[in-house]
């Protein structure tokens, strides 16, 4: 015989917050798309005066392209202090 009532009321049922997570997730993106096109110009150049660029192009042309797509997510990224 159970001595569970069943017209106790048990624990609320936790729903996800999945606009806390998206959020979250947001900021993660933005933050490392910031962070990543910091130090992105001085890979393009090094890549420039090592001759890389000559000798596969679309190396070059990706890091520019890459560059620009950090750079525009990353530029509404504001970090916390």
């Amino acid at each position: 015989m159970s001595t569970l009532d069943p017209s106790t009321p048990g624990l609320p049922a936790r729903t996800p917050d999945v606009g806390a997570l998206v959020g979250t997730l947001r900021r993660a993106v933005s933050g490392a798309a910031f962070w990543a096109s910091i130090p992105l110009p001085l890979v393009i150049v090094a890549v420039l005066l090592s001759g890389t660029a000559t000798a596969t192009p679309m190396v070059f042309v990706g890091l520019v392209v890459l560059n620009a797509c950090c750079a525009a997510i990353g530029h509404t990224y504001t970090p916390a202090r």
